[in-house]
């Protein structure tokens, strides 16, 4: 036996194809909607205006960083699973369940709103797979990344939610 009989494809070894396909397809289509998050939150960061300019300007920067950040823990996953993230534009545009607004001059109220609904279709698609008992059986530890991303997006939610009341 050589040093390379421990090496497989899937370092999580007691989760099977089927299960990682079901995850990994799951995985891909969140990494789509993060970065369509990220790409509006970005946008919203250089086109705000108004009397809260400089606050909201700083608050949409931490914002989009901690979003890069979740994309790339999620790609970061998925290849822990032994799988490849689907990282190319045409795929995000492809996956992506969140919207982008055509419109550049939005007030400030409704660039906040509008990342605040983003952020909760992004809540509500983990809650219904965290929800699923059969998903993550032999893998707890995507359950618990995905339980921790959750988390995050409700307080950025609040964070959002604060500034519209």
């Amino acid at each position: 036996m050589n040093d390379y009989t421990l090496l497989a494809k899937r370092p999580i070894g007691s989760v099977s194809d089927k299960e990682v396909e079901r995850i990994v397809g799951f995985m891909n289509q969140l990494l789509a909607n993060e970065f369509t998050l990220f790409t509006k939150t970005l946008n919203y960061h250089w086109n705000v205006t108004g009397p809260r300019f400089h606050s909201l300007h700083e608050f949409l920067e931490t914002q989009y960083k901690d979003i890069l950040s979740y994309m790339d823990s999620i790609a970061e996953r998925v290849r822990t699973l032994g799988e490849y993230p689907d990282g190319t534009i045409r795929h995000i545009h492809e996956l992506t369940q969140i919207k982008e607004k055509g419109v550049i001059n939005l007030s400030a109220h409704e660039m906040i709103y509008d990342l605040f609904s983003a952020h909760q279709k992004i809540q509500s698609d983990l809650k219904e797979i965290i929800q699923d008992e059969d998903m993550f059986k032999r893998d707890p530890g995507s359950e618990d990344f995905l339980v921790s991303l959750l988390q995050k997006h409700e307080n950025s939610s609040w964070m959002l939610k604060s500034h519209l009341e």
